[in-house]
């Protein structure tokens, strides 16, 4: 029922939009332009829908590339800040001599280590990378210089960390070090003199020039990505202009079938062009204006099914029950003595209590019952379950339609009531031996007092 009311809705509001337009030139349909602009909209739209979660995984493709290279970049010049460090951790750990300290210079028994200076330049033009020794923390020797050329001497290193693994024999790699007030990528190697760790020696590049050096491959990974991206996207709009022509054919045989509330019209043969969804889409479709007549069926002032409509909700109630041995209840119910609220209150408030008590029916209607305005202020419910229970919902229902207070004006209000009749289906009856049986029982109750439920 659901379903049904909100296709009415939506029924409702395309008329109300086609009599506006209509009212301006009835005897014309929408222009060509028109239909243009409604066909360039919705390939936009689609357009929108796919460019979208393109754009986001080229996005997505950017940021894992990009990460990935940097991964695989760092690893490989901490391999060579490595290789470099543990050749020139090698070369001085092979000095004979003890290693001490004397006026701020490093010795290595009567060999002064400064003299070592050109070795390490060596090392930094071999590897492109930054080189300094270290006496404990203390950096001793160094290829680092800074804005002024001096050097960086004297300098500690201040990771504790870094220089207790150092020193318990272990090569340090750091993505972020900071040396002199920059960030480098550092390896450290620990420098031995008779087998005990003296001191170590740091291999460092500058994280900038690592960033310059692998600048390219992230322009390329970028622009490939870029450009993945729009090619996907010139074939998805290419491919899109066929089934936005399919697609508009259908909604303007709807839009059609709308206006003219018919089941006259003929789908384009465009939207079975291909054996997939939109010609599924299609076909719904055609049924949909096959059964036109039938889903049109709401009464306009209470929102339920009219009569006629109401017949077919319960020709298929019958036809399913019958079909899988289920019970289910016909009620019809009538207002008691509505003719009065009519003649003392006018037809504007008769008109409100049908409304009203037509929001209680609803409200009380499960997923598969349905309430139907039989007649004037009678109305027709159909239950999917047996006697009883139908029993206990219509006393619900009688008590809510009880306490709704309908005002006049001030001082004046009153109360309505109903009376039902019902009629169970027991597997043999007959969709009109059941009104029958029902209106039956109705008359029943008003005969008895009205305000009760005849079963």
């Amino acid at each position: 029922m659901d379903l049904e009311n909100n296709l009415a809705k939506v029924n409702n509001e395309a008329e109300s939009s086609v009599n506006s337009s209509d009212a301006e030139n009835p005897a014309t349909e929408a222009l060509p332009a028109e239909k243009h602009k409604r066909r360039k909209k919705l390939w936009l739209q689609i357009c929108n829908i796919t460019l979208i979660p393109i754009l986001l995984m080229g996005i997505l493709f950017i940021c894992i590339g990009l990460y990935s290279l940097r991964l695989s970049a760092v690893k490989e010049t901490l391999t060579t800040l490595r290789g470099a460090s543990i050749l020139t951790a090698e070369h001085f750990s092979s000095i004979n001599g003890l290693y001490h300290m004397n006026h701020g210079e490093l010795y290595c028994g009567d060999i002064r280590m400064n003299d070592e200076l050109p070795f390490l330049e060596n090392e930094k033009r071999a590897f492109g990378i930054e080189l300094s020794v270290f006496y404990g923390n203390n950096r001793v020797m160094t290829t680092v210089t800074d804005e002024s050329g001096k050097r960086q001497l004297g300098t500690v290193l201040a990771d504790n960390r870094i220089v207790t693994e150092v020193f318990k024999g272990n090569i340090v790699s750091t993505e972020k070090n900071i040396i002199g007030n920059e960030p480098y990528l550092c390896v450290y190697v620990p420098i031995y003199n008779k087998d005990k760790v003296v001191g170590m020696v740091g291999s460092a590049l500058f994280l900038k020039n690592f960033y310059r050096m692998n600048r390219i491959f992230y322009i390329e990974i970028a622009i490939l990505t870029i450009v993945t991206a729009l090619i996907t996207f010139l074939l998805i709009t290419v491919l899109s202009r066929k089934i936005v022509k399919r697609l508009i054919v259908i909604r303007e045989y709807m839009e059609e079938l709308v206006r003219k509330q018919t089941a006259d019209q003929r789908m384009d043969p465009l939207a079975f062009s291909r054996n997939d969804e939109i010609a599924d889409l299609a076909t719904h479709a055609v049924s949909a204006g096959n059964s036109i007549k039938n889903v049109m069926g709401t009464d306009p002032l209470t929102g339920l099914y009219n009569r006629r409509a109401g017949r077919q909700r319960l020709i298929k109630l019958w036809e399913e029950s019958h079909k899988n041995y289920n019970v289910f209840s016909v009620v019809i119910g009538d207002l008691d003595h509505f003719k009065n609220v009519n003649d003392k209150y006018g037809h504007d408030m008769g008109d409100t209590v049908l409304t009203k008590i037509s929001e209680i029916l609803k409200r009380n209607c499960k997923e598969n019952d349905f309430a139907v305005r039989w007649g004037g202020e009678e109305f027709l419910l159909g239950f999917c379950m047996a006697r009883e229970d139908t029993c206990e919902v219509l006393k619900n229902i009688s008590k809510e339609i009880k306490r709704e207070a309908f005002f006049v004006e001030e001082g004046v209000i009153f109360h309505m009531s109903i009376t039902f009749g019902v009629a169970t289906f027991a597997g043999q009856e007959k969709i009109d031996d059941l009104i029958t049986i029902a209106d039956r029982n109705l008359y029943k109750g008003k005969n008895s007092g009205r305000d009760c439920i005849i079963s």
